[in-house]
């Protein structure tokens, strides 16, 4: 009997080490099913509109304040001016303010924006529905935009950029 006791308890001994590995092996597949989903979880993205607005206030205020080289040294922000009144600045021999800052800002835009896969909107206007030069694509769902005002005789010019995301 005592034998047979021994055998009974050594079984009873497995049944619980081996309930014991069971509730051990069930912890660890739970530990890293919660490392999988809270710790590798992919951040939330808030800086994502901050960058585009400030991206979109830089772009814009870096391309103002460029100097066309072939262009009488004079500004992009300077030329908008004279595109939008007397329209009597030509580039390179005969082209006018207007179409030297719109090919200027189309390469511009090409090779930073276009480069980069963002898509975005330029436009120079004293009127919203006739803008003087406008680029890219209409933002289509949420946008940030940098509107700068360039003054002109008896009005505002508006130079605006929208970066779409």
């Amino acid at each position: 009997m005592t034998n047979l006791h021994t055998k009974m308890k050594h079984k009873i001994a497995q049944m619980e080490i081996l309930g014991l590995a069971i509730v051990v092996v069930l912890m660890l597949v739970a530990a890293i099913f919660v490392i999988r989903f809270s710790v590798f979880k992919e951040p939330a993205d808030y800086r994502k509109g901050f960058v585009s607005s400030e991206l979109a206030s830089n772009m814009i205020n870096a391309f103002l304040k460029t100097t066309a080289q072939d262009c009488s040294q004079l500004t992009m922000t300077e030329l908008l001016q004279d595109c939008a009144q007397a329209q009597s600045i030509r580039c390179r021999g005969e082209t006018p303010a207007c179409s030297y800052v719109q090919a200027a800002a189309g390469s511009i835009f090409e090779k930073t924006l276009n480069k980069w896969n963002m898509r975005y909107e330029f436009k120079a206007y004293v009127d919203m529905d006739r803008p003087l030069i406008r680029l890219g694509e209409a933002c289509r769902a949420e946008k940030k935009s940098r509107i700068f005002p360039i003054p002109i005789s008896g009005a505002t010019m508006q130079a605006k950029l929208d970066i779409c995301g």
